[in-house]
């Protein structure tokens, strides 16, 4: 059809306006940076795969069971995460002008998703068929194959399912101007700059919205730390609950943590500083991460109170993990999901580094982290 491409130029156009809005030296060092390190992780991959390697062949739960379990899942986050980007973009306000009823913008939207995922597939299927080689799976070019298989199942399924059901995101983008729901934040979020927290969640004079997803996220971080509590408290141990803490803390903060104002140019050219916006941005979800932090924190102390340095380093640890996350929220402004996928990056290269080279390359990490802040700052200063 006419229009079905029109999506795919939209990103096409959205990649191509963000890369030539960076200077010629952030893509340098995006090119040259992030090609030695994934020349590097590659090779420290090989490495360990083949160290590893007479264990994983003789691994038939893994090769029968885990391995499909974790592509079909990866192929559904996927699948989910591009039909709601190409849903957005079919759906845009700036294209209700168009002649387009909603079964052809859901085929747009379909083009885009699944030429997106194409690429994807064709990683999976280079990745795996690789690592089989490189440990000698016999048939690796197969089991690459096959890697493929599920992953684009899993990606199909999903991507059909989103686009059957648009309205979800058109009630979500409906219901942001209406005041649906409890006014909850309204005595947490009087601080000046007030309403700074309802605004970078779209939340009209603080009040939440109730939906499935939040349910659900509320169910399985409270299941956690009853477990975490009760784990600790069956062995009398503080380690269960403490890691509970810090876990979920840190998974509460970085989910409540939006800081799409940092952008906004009605902030920029008012008369208040970047320190105070990030750090008004970040106390709501501070309060929310330590009030959750809490909860396992007394359960570990309560376990094992002659062990009470294990709760409170644990909180030191989430204030410093917080506060990293914060940097990289604000770096990432409009990409959520990027900062998150970055910050759980990093945090994986630092720790497995240090598993090698000692608790110094903990500095890089601190130096990525200044790094991040000085440009977030000199964005917001001169847009």
């Amino acid at each position: 059809m006419r229009h079905d491409r029109l999506v795919l130029i939209l990103l096409w156009r959205e990649l191509v306006a963000g890369l030539r809005a960076m200077r010629r030296r952030d893509l340098a060092w995006i090119a040259l940076g992030g090609g030695g390190l994934l020349a590097y992780a590659v090779a420290d991959i090989v490495v360990a795969l083949r160290a590893a390697a007479p264990k994983l062949l003789h691994d038939q739960l893994l090769w029968m069971l885990g391995l499909p379990i974790i592509f079909a899942v990866l192929g559904c986050l996927a699948g989910n995460s591009m039909s709601r980007l190409c849903l957005s973009r079919a759906f845009a306000p700036f294209l209700k002008a168009l002649p387009l009823v909603s079964a052809e913008r859901r085929r747009m939207a379909g083009v885009g998703a699944f030429a997106l995922g194409f690429p994807l597939m064709l990683m999976i299927a280079m990745s795996v068929g690789f690592a089989c080689a490189v440990i000698g799976k016999p048939l690796a070019p197969v089991w690459g194959l096959g890697a493929a298989i599920l992953f684009a199942l899993g990606f199909g399924t999903t991507t059909l399912w989103r686009l059957q059901r648009p309205r979800f995101l058109l009630d979500e983008a409906a219901s942001e101007a209406a005041p649906v729901g409890k006014p909850w934040l309204r005595r947490l979020d009087r601080a000046r700059p007030s309403w700074l927290s309802s605004w970078a969640w779209r939340l009209p004079a603080g009040h939440v919205r109730p939906s499935w997803k939040l349910a659900a996220a509320g169910l399985l971080l409270a299941l956690g730390a009853v477990l975490g509590g009760w784990a600790s408290l069956a062995g009398r141990t503080a380690a269960p609950a403490a890691v509970a803490g810090l876990a979920g803390g840190i998974l509460v903060f970085m989910l409540s943590l939006r800081c799409q104002p940092l952008g906004s140019p009605v902030l920029r050219t008012a008369p208040i500083g970047f320190t105070r916006v990030w750090l008004r941005l970040v106390r709501l979800p501070l309060q929310l991460s330590l009030a959750f932090f809490l909860l396992p924190a007394g359960a570990a102390l309560a376990a094992e109170p002659s062990a009470w340095a294990v709760p409170v380093a644990g909180g030191l640890w989430l204030l410093v993990l917080n506060a990293a996350y914060a940097v990289f929220g604000a770096y990432f402004l409009n990409a959520p999901f990027v900062a998150m996928l970055s910050f759980a990056g990093a945090l994986a290269y630092a720790g497995y580094e240090t598993l090698e080279y000692g608790r110094t390359v903990l500095i890089g990490l601190a130096a990525l982290v200044f790094f991040l802040w000085h440009r977030t700052r000199q964005r917001y200063r001169n847009g």
